[in-house]
């Protein structure tokens, strides 16, 4: 799950602030993703063992990438092939709820940049909220 952090840590950078507030702007500017150094900046600033850092930071990176709960799956997999034609029950059932795997099929699928398949994630989220 680290490529999450790594790849998407401009976005997961707010979300780590908000999670843990000792952590200063420029300490999380100096984890640029990594895994290891954000781990270990929970276990220097909280006193967190290497175990639960680890545990702490695969929380946030999961709360980033989960889309909806099992239970709202169903109703945002047909929202999203709505949406996004191109996508088949198939491609929906590989995605699972994945923001991660969703930007990916629409770099795939739609020949996108990452951030540009983000910011159409991004948006196609707030407009079913």
């Amino acid at each position: 799950m680290s490529q999450i952090l790594e790849g998407y840590w401009n976005e997961l950078k707010g979300e780590a602030q908000k999670s843990w507030g000792k952590l200063t702007h420029n300490e999380l500017d100096q984890v640029a993703g990594d895994t290891k150094k954000l781990e270990g900046l929970l276990q220097q600033k909280y006193g967190h063992s290497v175990e639960e850092a680890r545990k702490e930071v695969d929380k946030l990176q999961a709360r980033y990438d989960n889309m909806a709960s099992a239970g709202e799956w169903n109703q945002l997999k047909g929202k999203m092939q709505k949406y996004w034609g191109e996508i088949t029950e198939n491609d929906a059932d590989k995605i699972n709820g994945s923001r991660t795997r969703l930007v990916g099929l629409l770099q795939e699928r739609l020949g996108k940049s990452r951030s540009e398949a983000l910011a159409e994630v991004d948006h196609f989220l707030k407009q079913i909220s």
